[in-house]
This record gives structure tokens, sequence and C-alpha cells, in this order.
């Protein structure tokens, strides 16, 4: 299995992921791809540079899995396996809407990735994203 690394700064998200890693069709989606439960919420990166903003440009077209809600009034979600840090297990969520930022990663872990790296707003994070 290749892998290809992303750098970013971590970022406060808006708040809704809790409720959306609780749901129990997403408890169970992410819990297979990840091999455990879910931490309600996530962590939030954005990417540093042009070249890293290619590279994801590039690797979006490829998910690893997609998840289609059983609610036609929620939208899509694209997952990629990665590791954070280079120590925790995650996969990257990608809401398919119009006004997601292109710059922006969220990532769903077992853990609380903030305390587990001692990460705050504006500490940089290297994302490992793994590749078939």
């Amino acid at each position: 299995m290749r892998s290809e690394f992303l750098t970013g700064k971590i970022v406060t998200g808006l708040g809704k992921a809790t409720g959306f890693t609780e749901i129990k069709w997403v408890k169970l989606a992410f819990s297979e791809l990840l091999g455990c439960d879910p931490f309600p919420g996530t962590v939030n990166v954005v990417l540093s540079s042009k070249k890293d903003l290619k590279t994801w440009k590039r690797l979006k077209a490829s998910p690893e899995k997609s998840l289609r809600p059983p609610n036609p009034d929620w939208c899509n979600s694209l997952c990629y396996k990665a590791k954070i840090g280079g120590r925790i297990n995650a996969a990257i969520v990608l809401p398919e809407v119009k006004e997601y930022p292109a710059d922006q990663l969220e990532l769903v872990a077992s853990v609380n990735v903030r305390e587990t790296l001692s990460l705050e707003d504006g500490d940089a994070v290297e994302i490992e994203i793994y590749r078939n």
C-alpha cells in the first residue's frame, strides 16, 4: 500500500460533527473503515501549501469509501484512510457539498486527536493518506 503526505494546521470546526459521528449508520461505517468506534466529533485541518492543495485535489478523485446516507436530505461523503501525526489511524471525511472549503480536511479517529497529540489551533500536523 502506498501513501502520500499532506501538511496542514489545526483549526476549530463548526461543531456539527459530534452529532454526525454519533448517528448509528455513520458509526457503523467508520467502525468498518477504522476497525474501531469513532470518537464523537472530528478534527479539522487546513492545508498549508499550494503543493498540498494540488496533491489533495488529485487524491480526492479516488476515495476509499463512499458514505450514502439513508435519508436523501443528507449529503453523501467520501472517505479516505489516513494517519494523523504518524500515530493515529483515521479517516478523512469529505462531505459532497459545493460550499465545503477546498483546503480543509475533516478527520475521524477513535480518540480525541487534539488531546492525544497535544494539538491546539494553529499547530502543524502531518496527514498520511493511504492509497491502494
